[in-house]
């Protein structure tokens, strides 16, 4: 029946695919009379019979000199329904082309033998009761050292009753071309109903192998099928053998030892499937191995058990042009123990292409492992007129069924996402997702979004919307790790489902730079790593744990853990060298309510704890939009939610050029607490530490440090709105400087000011600088300041309190070349202003003036004495001289602080004392 072009679909309407007519092929099938009882061909009508042969036990051997097969014709061989194997072999010099069918009797399976070359048409199939195997192998190896070759046709030994064991490949095995779709019909044979009309190609029945092995493999759109059973395609260079184990599904095919390989190439919409109550398998194996034009390989277990999926390429496996790669669970099936698998030294996935491991039913979903030892690049998506389809990896659970979802592990050098590609374990039931595994020796590189902005190249653990389900985990090992141009590492949860936990370990360093202005992605963040819990969501949001020696977020990056549902929020830790935030970009966590949530009853964010060996530097300021953002460090909760507190353990703290380090809650819920252990903490141009809150009495600043210098209009502020008590102030450090216009400041509005308690050794403010505890219309807070115990006289020498004083001149003569004129000070005390004025050598220095007398006034401070300890009073610490002033009784007095300006002044206009002597 000859075919006009038609449109039909495949499984359920999910494929759909074109059909043509091919030109016929000239039936050809010659015996070459080699066997001891040689092949007898007969042509009946459209059928070639061929009967005869060499049989041995039950193993039945044909020989032919040429064997192709035209359009609508079928080659039978008439083998008694005992024999096990039939092996036929082509031992002339021309290609086999099969265009029609080829059948036998029975059970047994058919081994197809052509050095030269094997090509399937497009109506070629299959009619056998037993497997298929399709071969440019010289010889078929047996256990007993026999081989059946085509090449070396020699009568004896040749016959064997053994088992084969193996294909023996010459110098340059020939190319196996599957152009196969022929269709299947029901017994309506109503053309024009597309749910009548199966595609098969290439099938073999139930627990059966199908397999192609030869030199190039092309499967230019055809079709490979089995129920269950087992497909295999191997392309191997020369001189190598293919072993084969007789296995319940027909054979399997074994390539160890075998170090040369040649290509594979589906293309043209090519579709390989095994789909089976027990899913069956599928191997492939090439050098370069590559899928183009919307093909597809995949194995479903429909009821019982997966198939596995293995493809393994030694150099290169590409999938392109919205090509699949899938192994899929259905119904009641189970995916434990099953796996895709790829082996290969360089994985491509671009254009929309993916490999997938989806759970549709109660079952566990396969694993999809990769082992690439150079690189996985990942790239591109799928644009239709409704959605775009990413490229990537997938393992998805479907529907509401509640099985879980399978692994993806992924091992390599350097794994890289570029514009729009994800790796994805996620849930759209009330299956668990799976869990994302990437082990990346050198780098994991993920850039850029889709052309529409709506999907960021990523990798993703989450809970669709609408699911149920608990999220997986994410595990990232890699040297560096790269996020770029909006791209992402996220999980979610959903309603009743548990939060996943993001665990990043970069040996070297992890690097999020966003994009100025930042873009937004389909309502999200740009680049950055997330953890959250989302609205509707009432349990655990997930935790978020990053180890790496430098970890940098810029230009609009950011790294969060938020929780907008009812649940507890996700804790983030941090464990670096150094952290460096910048150009806007953000690290915090948080209790969030949506724009558009009539809910606003939240659950408690989480902590963010900052551990940096070395350093934490937060830096400058970025545009998000048309909104001037600071880099920031923080933790802050809005509704009902409160805040969860920040910790900051490192060596060396700064805030710079308009950042700030910032815990605060706008809503209903109390803010967390800031907390800071440095050896030195810098505030510059504008930097801040500062805590918000609306209620409560929370939002507290500890800081302990060596070293804490404040400068250029920095700050460190509690803020309390409304009616909170404004929130305390803690500072442990051995010096405190606010110099600049920087401010020590605890504020409230109703409520009472918080109180600032500051243990140090010495304060040093600049005189528009400030240390302030006040309330707007309330009680003011209280500043304390202690010092330590010190005893001024431990450990010091007396001197005498009156010192031998030498004979003194009237005049110095400071000028002089002989002798030098000098100012000796003997006793208690430190040493006054340098009195040692160029004067010419006649001068004489006298003091004409009578001395000042010191009022009361004295350089004014910001914190009144009474607010000092009482019980610190009578012991102060030892502090280097910065001035001095003359008493009323005459006494020059040293000082701590520079004289006031006034004071200064006057001082300079006396005579000051000195005693010059005339010794030489």
């Amino acid at each position: 029946m000859k075919l006009s072009p038609i449109t039909f679909w495949f499984f359920n309407g999910s494929f759909l695919f074109c059909l043509f007519v091919s030109n016929p092929t000239e039936a050809q099938i010659v015996p070459d009379r080699t066997l001891p009882n040689n092949s007898i061909v007969t042509n009946q009508d459209n059928t070639i019979q061929i009967d005869g042969g060499t049989r041995a036990g039950d193993n039945l051997f044909h020989s032919f000199k040429d064997f192709s097969v035209s359009t609508d014709n079928t080659a039978f061989f008439n083998n008694a329904v005992e024999i096990q194997n039939i092996f036929s072999r082509v031992t002339g010099g021309s290609i086999s082309e099969i265009d029609g069918m080829l059948q036998a009797n029975g059970i047994a399976n058919l081994f197809l033998l052509n050095p030269n070359g094997i090509i399937f048409g497009k109506n070629a199939s299959l009619n056998i009761g037993g497997s298929f195997l399709a071969t440019t192998a010289n010889s078929i190896n047996f256990a007993d050292g026999n081989q059946f070759s085509a090449t070396g046709t020699q009568t004896k030994p040749l016959i064997t009753i053994s088992v084969p064991l193996g294909l023996q490949f010459g110098n340059m095995p020939g190319s196996i071309i599957n152009r196969s779709i022929v269709i299947s019909i029901d017994e309506s044979d109503n053309m024009d109903d597309s749910d009548n009309i199966d595609l098969i190609g290439l099938r073999v029945q139930p627990d059966q192998t199908l397999a192609l092995v030869g030199g190039e493999i092309l499967i230019e759109g055809g079709f490979l099928t089995t129920k269950g059973g087992r497909i295999e395609l191997g392309s191997v260079a020369g001189n190598n053998l293919v072993s084969l184990t007789p296995i319940d599904q027909g054979w399997a095919l074994d390539y160890k030892g075998i170090k040369n390989f040649q290509d594979i190439s589906l293309s043209q919409e090519a579709f390989v499937a095994t789909s089976a109550d027990i899913g069956g398998d599928i191997q492939i194996q090439g050098k370069r191995v590559t899928f183009t034009e919307g093909s597809q390989v995949f194995s479903v277990g429909e009821s019982l058990q997966a198939g596995n999926l293995i493809v393994r390429a030694s150099e290169l496996l590409e999938l392109l042009d919205f090509s699949l790669l899938f192994n899929e669970v259905q119904g009641e099936a189970t995916g434990e123990g099953s796996t895709l698998t790829i082996d290969t030294q360089r994985l491509i996935v671009k254009d929309g292409a993916q490999l997938l491991a989806p759970t549709i039913g109660t079952g566990r979903g396969v694993d999809l492992r990769i082992n690439a030892s150079e690189s996985v690049e990942l790239e591109g998506n799928r644009i239709t007129a409704n959605d775009s389809d990413p490229s990537g990896v997938f393992a998805r659970v479907q529907g509401e069924a509640g099985g879980d979802g399978g692994t993806i592990i992924i091992e390599t050098q350097r794994l890289i996402l570029k514009n729009g590609a994800e790796v994805s374990t996620n849930t759209m039931g009330a299956g668990r997702a799976g869990n994302l595994i990437v082990k990346a020796s050198e780098t994991v590189t993920l850039q850029g979004t889709t052309p529409d902005n709506q999907n960021a190249s990523g990798l993703f653990a989450q809970v669709e919307k609408g699911a149920t389900g608990d999220a997986g985990n994410l595990f990232i090992e890699t040297g560096r790790l790269i996020v770029l141009d909006g791209s992402q590492i996220s999980t979610s949860a959903r309603s009743d489902g548990q939060g996943g936990t993001v665990t990043i370990n970069a040996s070297d360093s992890i690097l999020l730079s966003g994009t100025l202005p930042v873009v937004q992605l389909g309502g999200k963040e740009s680049s950055g790593i997330f953890v959250s819990a989302e609205p509707g969501s009432t349990s655990k949001a997930g935790e978020l744990n990053i180890t790496t020696e430098q970890l940098i977020v810029e230009k609009g990056a950011k790294i969060s853990a938020d929780n907008f549902g009812t649940g507890d929020g996700a804790n983030a830790t941090l464990n670096v060298n150094q952290l460096i935030i910048r150009d806007g970009g953000r690290v915090g966590a948080g209790s969030l309510v949506t724009d558009d949530s009539s809910n606003k009853v939240q659950g408690p964010g989480g902590i963010l704890t900052v551990n940096a060996s070395e350093s934490v530097e937060v830096i400058g300021t970025g545009i998000i939009g048309s909104t001037l953002v600071k880099s920031s460090l923080f933790t802050q909760a809005e509704g009902t939610g409160d805040a969860g507190n920040l910790n900051i353990f490192t060596r060396n703290l700064t805030v710079r050029d308009g950042a700030e380090v910032n815990v605060s809650a706008t809503g209903t819920g109390q803010a967390g607490s800031l907390s800071v252990s440095a050896n030195s903490l810098l505030l510059d141009n504008s930097g801040s530490l500062t805590a918000e809150t609306r209620v409560g009495d929370q939002g507290n600043i500890i800081l302990n440090g060596n070293n804490i210098l404040l400068r250029r209009g920095s700050n460190i502020t509690t803020n309390a709105a409304e009616q909170a008590t404004g929130g305390n102030i803690t500072i442990n450090t051995d010096i405190l400087a606010a110099l600049e216009n920087s401010n020590i400041t605890a504020n409230a509005v109703r409520g009472q000011g918080g109180n600032i308690q500051i243990t140090t050794q010495g304060i040093f403010l600049s005189p528009d600088s400030q240390i302030t505890a006040s309330s707007e219309f309330g009680i003011d807070g209280t500043v304390q300041i202690n010092t330590p115990d010190v005893d001024p006289s431990q450990g010091l020498t007396n001197t005498p309190a009156i010192a031998e004083i030498p004979p003194l001149a009237q005049g110095c003569r400071p000028g002089g070349t002989q002798a030098t004129s000098s100012f000796v000070n003997i006793g208690r005390g430190g040493l006054p202003p340098n009195p040692r004025e160029v004067r010419s050598s006649q001068a004489i220095w006298q003091d004409l003036r009578p001395p000042v007398v010191l009022t009361a006034n004295r350089p004014s401070r910001k914190v009144q004495e009474s607010q000092v300890n009482s019980s610190r009073r009578s012991r102060r610490p030892i502090v280097q001289a910065q001035g001095w002033v003359i008493g009323a009784d005459g006494q020059v007095i040293f000082t701590a602080h520079p004289p006031s300006a006034t004071l200064y002044q006057a001082l300079h206009n006396q005579a000051m004392v000195s005693y010059c002597s005339t010794q030489r």
